[in-house]
């Protein structure tokens, strides 16, 4: 993925095309970085594949299941290993995570971590329209794989060490890309967000399909570390 800045002064108008529950307008909860008032009765239960890179190629696959509460800016995600339960909890500024201790550095589950759960999180609830916006800084433009984006940076966001960058399509104004910079290790990890699909009992488009990149501090590439691969979702 290589990405070129560009100091064009262009200014992109930030478009909240969103609908939720009984197709009530939304309002920015600011309490959480990913929050929206109209998303308050809202949980988005998910049931997905998840595929793990190694060396650049598909190693492993695991089910797992993603409960997803936009207006509280949290997921719950679990996956059942052949060696115990995998689980991963992000609730705004707090995050846990827990795993069979003889298995955890070695399972290819391992591998997620804090900031690829906020990735997957963020790439979420932005591309569906979930995400508190009253608090954004917006640097200059950016090419990435000759597409330009407008880059819109999430400001008091409670997650310790870390920015969000969202990153809006100037061609349609879609969301599809979120940067998870985390300041301590200087990483950044890519959340890419496609194949929209709609979810009636949500009242808005979902992504069917997220992949994670790492790009570690120091590094001049990105790294494919896995996809999530949403096969069913239900919403109340």
């Amino acid at each position: 993925m290589k990405i070129y800045p560009t100091a064009m002064a262009l200014t992109v108008v930030l478009l909240l095309l969103v609908s939720a529950g009984c197709q009530d307008s939304l309002t920015t909860d600011t309490a959480a970085p990913h929050a929206v008032a109209g998303g308050n009765e809202i949980t988005i239960i998910a049931h997905c594949l998840v595929t793990y890179y190694h060396g650049g190629s598909a190693g492993y696959f695991s089910e797992q299941k993603h409960i997803i509460r936009p207006a509280l800016g949290a997921i719950d995600m679990t996956a059942g290993e052949p060696g115990g339960t995998f689980r991963w909890q992000l609730a705004g500024a707090s995050y846990e995570s827990s795993g069979p201790a003889a298995t955890v550095a070695a399972a290819p589950a391992g591998v997620i971590d804090r900031d690829i759960v906020v990735a997957i999180l963020t790439a979420f609830n932005a591309s569906a329209g979930y995400y508190g916006s009253e608090s954004v800084t917006k640097p200059d433009m950016t090419r990435i794989d000759g597409k330009w984006y407008q880059p819109i940076q999430l400001g008091n966001i409670g997650i310790p060490s870390t920015t969000i960058t969202l990153l809006q399509s100037v061609q349609d104004g879609a969301i599809d890309l979120v940067w998870v910079h985390n300041t301590q290790t200087d990483a950044v990890t890519t959340g890419r967000a496609y194949n929209m699909a709609w979810l009636k009992a949500a009242g808005t488009f979902v992504p069917t399909k997220i992949d994670i990149f790492r790009r570690e501090a120091g590094a001049t590439a990105d790294k494919k570390i896995l996809q999530v691969h949403y096969r069913s979702f239900s919403a109340h």
